[in-house]
């Protein structure tokens, strides 16, 4: 009797291929068990990546480090495993390189197992519909084998969709009396994941359409994990009398936070075991319970560990509740019972964002709205400075003006930074201050008036987040973006940015669905602002969070290279920073 497993294979397999794991990966250590005769592993192809990215000095340099043992062997760094990981993964070089590692490895074991991988295109990572059309492929294979089998499912590599999507095969093939296993640890062997039989039941089914139309309910139940955001997305979705989140011990302080701050009472609900299926069906059961008979419930799929999703769905088909899921990157609720989708409410505020992600505010960074205000009255010179900006290279790299830069920082006390006198002049300029006098700003033979207070830091690269501004008030006067800030700065809940430094944000917004964080460099950009707005994205906003990097001068071809790599990074080239430019990326973004 053969033994079929149907899974995906995602990045911790990739990176146990490359060497750059100390386990196995998901899949070998399911394979190397001898538990299965056959596998159909799933290869997420991108279409969208450069095909041919591993090739040449990359995979070069990558096979040397891996194939020599010897001490002093080279070996990549940091910046060089994000590349390589970046360069092979969801590629067709990618897809071969793990089959041809998986194969090598389950033989110097001694394992036989018949295998084929098979890449299919995604639009996008949680392709829902294509994700389906992908696993019923491998069904099929199973299906069109003669022989006796069983076929297991295995619901630990890949997405959360790609997760749920094997439990609709589970439920939709019963006569193959489908098995689903999943690992809470890549170094163990994988275990078996009991189905309820209901989940099973062809029976269970979409609600009737006058049920999908309506969205209301009275409770939503929220599985919450690492990422937050998408718990106070479904708290903004839907106005329901009470949210309730579910989560781990580990993540309870996190739980406490988001609850104070949305208002939830009473506090999170702690799962006893999230690598347990049962466990999390158990504490949705019991709040269940507590519910007067016809509430209508919905859960939050979204957050959590996958073992929580499997165990979170379970308890939905059981007890009739209503499963969805935020496709974060394509703002869409999708509801697991019909499969249909709807657009999602969004947040509109910066500090809703920065609420949801764990932090507070230290500094607002609103736009002033007195027409006296400094910031008002330069506003009409900063077009003058974006057109000479040229002249300005020659001043960022003058010893004096960095020198004179570290003293105005450090400087105390602060009030009276405006008043340190300066006096710099290059081929194609002149700034200036002195005591009495008004401040000279000359570029390339135009005199450009600037007030007073600020005049300093204004040169030093303030013009250009002002400007940036400028172009970003008609979007928000349009409605496409809302709540735009110059300087915001956020803090940690318990005031330690004193201790670790403040982090600014040159601008900021939103489009209602993500948070967009600009970073605006007046001199030339280095690696170091990269990796800059890439953190900041990362901790501030979440996995949908985008970032534009703004610069008076074009990037180097290796800065250019490094910024393509990124995903939620989009560098806005000089002669493309208008208002239409603006617009134009983020209405790409979707």
């Amino acid at each position: 009797m053969k033994h079929y497993l149907l899974t995906w294979y995602g990045m911790t397999d990739l990176r146990a291929a490359l060497g750059l794991e100390e386990t196995d990966g998901p899949v070998l250590s399911a394979l190397k068990t001898g538990d299965h005769s056959d596998a159909v592993i799933l290869a997420y192809t991108n279409p969208a990546k450069d095909q041919s990215a591993f090739t040449g000095k990359l995979r070069d340099h990558w096979e040397a480090c891996a194939s020599n043992s010897r001490p002093g062997r080279p070996t990549l760094t940091r910046e060089e495993v994000q590349y390589l990981v970046d360069a092979v993964s969801n590629t067709d070089a990618g897809h071969q390189l793990f089959a041809t590692w998986l194969q090598d490895r389950l033989s110097a074991l001694g394992v036989k197992v018949t295998m084929q991988v098979i890449p299919r295109t995604l639009k996008q990572l949680n392709d829902a519909p294509g994700i389906y059309d992908a696993a019923a492929s491998a069904v099929r294979v199973a299906l069109n084998d003669p022989a006796d089998k069983q076929v297991t499912t295995y619901v630990s590599p890949g997405t959360p969709v790609m997760a749920y999507t094997w439990a609709l095969i589970a439920r939709s093939n019963p006569q193959l009396s489908i098995e689903v296993i999943s690992s809470s640890d890549p170094s163990k062997p994988p275990e078996r994941i009991d189905l309820p039989k209901t989940l099973l039941n062809s029976s269970i089914g979409a609600r009737s359409a006058p049920e999908r139309a309506s969205r209301d309910y009275d409770v939503v139940l929220h599985l919450l994990g690492e990422q937050t955001i998408p718990v106070f997305f479904g708290m903004r979705q839907f106005q329901a009398e009470r949210n309730i989140i579910l989560t781990t011990k580990e993540y309870e302080p996190v739980a406490l936070r988001l609850a104070t701050v949305a208002g939830i009472e009473p506090g999170p609900v702690i799962i006893s075991d999230p690598f347990k299926p049962a466990a999390t069906r158990k504490a949705i059961s019991e709040q269940i319970e507590n519910l007067a008979p016809g509430a209508r419930v919905a859960v939050n799929m979204t957050g959590g560990t996958k073992l929580m999703f499997a165990g979170a769905l379970s308890a939905c088909w059981e007890l009739g509740l209503d499963p969805f899921y935020f496709e974060i990157r394509h703002h869409n609720v999708i509801f697991l019972r019909d499969g249909s989708s709807v657009p999602f409410v969004g947040i509109s505020n910066i500090e809703d964002f920065i609420a949801a992600s764990d932090f507070v505010t230290l500094k607002h960074g609103r736009w002033p709205t007195e027409p006296g205000a400094i910031r008002n009255r330069r506003q009409a010179v900063t077009p003058t400075v974006w057109q000479e900006r040229d002249a300005l290279r020659g001043l960022y790299p003058k010893k004096e003006f960095l020198e004179f830069g570290s003293k105005y920082g450090k400087y105390q006390p602060a009030h009276e930074k405006d008043d340190l006198p300066f006096d710099f002049k290059w081929k194609f300029g002149e700034a200036s201050l002195a005591k009495g006098a008004p401040p000279k700003l000359v570029l390339n033979e135009t005199t450009i008036e600037v007030p007073r207070n600020g005049f300093f830091p204004f040169i030093q690269g303030g013009w250009l987040e002002e400007y940036v501004y400028s172009l970003l008030a008609p979007l928000q006067h349009e409605g496409l973006v809302s709540d735009v800030r110059v300087g915001y700065e956020p803090d940690y809940p318990d005031g330690a940015t004193s201790k670790w430094g403040a982090q600014e944000f040159d601008c900021t917004f939103t489009d209602g669905k993500r948070l967009w964080i600009v970073e605006c460099k007046a001199g030339p950009v280095r690696q170091e602002a990269i990796q800059k707005l890439e953190n900041i994205l990362r901790t501030y906003g979440g996995i949908a969070a985008r970032g534009l990097l703004v610069s008076s001068l074009p990037l180097t071809a290796a800065n250019q290279k490094r910024v393509d790599k990124i995903d939620s990074v989009t560098f806005v080239h000089p002669e493309f920073l208008t208002t239409n430019g603006l617009r134009m990326i983020i209405t790409a973004a979707g």
